[in-house]
């Protein structure tokens, strides 16, 4: 009689969740990109969306971390809650990828092997991809070598009277199990808890049937991810939760009455797959992989057409709320996003487009602070509000980058953080430049009681509009990155340093001519010059970084 380990249980479990912690991460990098190009052509099609939501639940391996993302999504307003509901039906076939893997007759035999190539991968190679491709195939290593330890260990428990009176217990009580197995996939992983299912089946402590609970279980409780992400989020954010929850489990009440003929029926249909596919493992680990697919293929082929009732209802259970005044701070900077790097990047850039909006106000404005009368003071301390909430989020958009371990970022993704970095900063200085040197010689020129003369008004006015258009120009280019239009602002750098030029002969020339108003304010006017050609150039090194990355 074998001898029950719980070293060798616990460990099989360490091996597997870190498996499956390392196959994500690994995926994640090397597709990163890949997913940016998906999600750009994300649309109100519903079957292309659920397409989208398995391709990306295969690269996140977690339909909780899909739907996280998705929440992400509809609260900053990306996209609609119908094209979220479609993509979460697409992340649930997509669960099923990994899982399938462990129904594959044999495969376990070679975890090692795979492991030792996941290292040597890893250990040998420099080139980033090759070490995350490495981490894939050490992920998947572990999750088959964890997967034959919790087997192993399993299996004297069916010699344990202990044991054999819970299982006995779980195996009459459907209800229970699916309860517990709900629990165990929101603190764990749904395929961690599948596979639990697996190893304990084959190691003969529980039948097929008594697993089906199980895996409708480990269905309901990967949406606790996403209940919780968004409990934090805006009302939006909630509704994507639910509907997730929403549809797992109006399926599960419907599907587990029909249990036992359900699992007559994936017994017919895993020998018919079995036949079709070699590869297929017919035995009790390929039903239960096989029942996981039935069951979310049911639910995408039956909710699909009522998505928009679905929807209605959700929008029916949890209805706009009040609106409240809210502290200023980051709108987009999701914390949930930090996992899926290009999701990261996504939303730093919508944050850093609102950053550049205030920026662009108050350039609109700076020279509204050199008027005359109580108006120049009011705007003064109206720019000076502005560019407190320009370091709000020009801080939160730092601490959010620095947020992303830099050993998960490919070298496109590292470089892609330093560019969106320098960008915010840049726009932050620019924001210093007019809140602080411009407005201090706004200040300056109202004690003085100083007058610009109305050629000298009007060269600071035209020059000012050539900064507004290269303003424009640069929220264009952070919006939708064009080498036309970075080639066309850089153009615009070589013609303002001509202006500049220009502008402050002109200046020298009123100052020969005696006019006093030019003499009285010749520094304030030069000045506001410098400035103004400050803010271009570090625009022009704004779109650069933008191009580049």
């Amino acid at each position: 009689m074998e001898t029950f380990s719980w070293s060798t249980l616990i460990g099989g479990f360490a091996f597997f969740f870190f498996g499956l912690k390392s196959a994500r991460g690994g995926l994640q990098a090397v597709a990163g990109n890949r997913m940016r190009t998906v999600l750009s052509r994300l649309t109100s099609n519903r079957f292309l969306a659920l397409v989208f939501g398995a391709l990306v639940t295969v690269m996140l391996q977690s339909s909780g971390a899909t739907s996280v993302m998705l929440i992400s999504f509809v609260e900053t307003g990306l996209i609609q809650l119908s094209q979220a509901a479609a993509v979460l039906l697409g992340a649930d076939i997509g669960t099923t990828a990994t899982v399938f893997l462990l129904s594959i007759h044999g495969l376990t035999d070679y975890a090692l092997l795979i492991v030792a190539l996941g290292l040597l991968l890893q250990g040998m190679y420099s080139q980033r991809k090759t070490k995350h491709v490495g981490g894939i195939l050490l992920g998947f290593g572990l999750i088959f070598y964890g997967m034959h330890l919790m087997t192993t260990a399993a299996i004297p428990l069916k010699e344990n009277p202990i044991a054999r009176e819970l299982f006995s217990y779980l195996s009459g009580n459907a209800l229970h199990s699916l309860i517990l197995a709900t629990i165990i996939a929101g603190v764990l992983h749904s395929a961690g808890t599948i596979g639990i299912a697996i190893a304990l089946a084959l190691a003969g402590t529980l039948t097929f049937e008594a697993t089906l609970p199980i895996v409708l279980g480990a269905n309901i409780g990967t949406c606790i991810t996403a209940v919780i992400s968004g409990a934090n989020s805006n009302i939006d954010g909630k509704r994507v939760a639910a509907v997730h929850t929403f549809s797992k489990v109006i399926a599960t009440a419907i599907i587990f009455p029909f249990l036992p003929l359900a699992g007559q029926v994936i017994n017919v249909v895993s020998i018919a797959v079995a036949s079709v596919v070699p590869l297929f493992d017919p035995g009790v680990a390929g039903r239960i992989v096989l029942a996981h697919v039935i069951f979310n293929a049911i639910l995408a082929i039956f909710f699909l057409p009522l998505l928009d009732i679905v929807v209605w209802a959700v929008r029916k259970i949890l209805p706009e709320p009040q609106h409240k005044e809210e502290p200023f701070g980051p709108k987009y900077l999701s914390h949930a996003a930090l996992t899926t790097t290009p999701l990261a990047f996504a939303q730093v850039k919508l944050e850093i487009l609102r950053l550049a909006g205030l920026v662009k106000d108050l350039v609109d404005g700076s020279l509204r602070m050199f008027s005359k009368g109580l108006d120049a003071a009011e705007e003064i301390e109206r720019i000076e509000t502005e560019d407190d909430k320009i370091d709000i989020l020009e801080k939160a958009v730092r601490f959010y980058l620095a947020k992303l371990s830099s050993e998960n970022l490919s070298e496109g993704d590292a470089k892609r953080q330093m560019a969106l970095l320098s960008i915010a900063q840049d726009l932050e200085e620019i924001g210093d430049t007019i809140s602080k040197e411009m407005a201090a010689l706004a200040r300056k020129k109202m004690s003085r009681h100083g007058i610009f003369s109305q050629e000298g008004w009007d060269d600071l006015r035209q020059f000012q509009k050539l900064v507004c258009e290269n303003m424009e120009l640069t929220m264009s280019i952070l919006a939708h990155s064009s080498e036309e239009l970075i080639a066309k602002l850089i153009r615009h750098e070589s013609h303002m340093d001509g202006v500049e030029q220009s502008l402050r002969l002109q200046h020298l020339t009123r100052l020969n001519h005696a006019l006093k108003e030019s003499l009285d304010t010749s520094s304030i006017h030069l000045d506001i010059l410098a400035s103004f050609r400050r803010i271009n150039a570090k625009l022009t090194h704004v779109v650069k970084m933008a191009g580049e990355h």
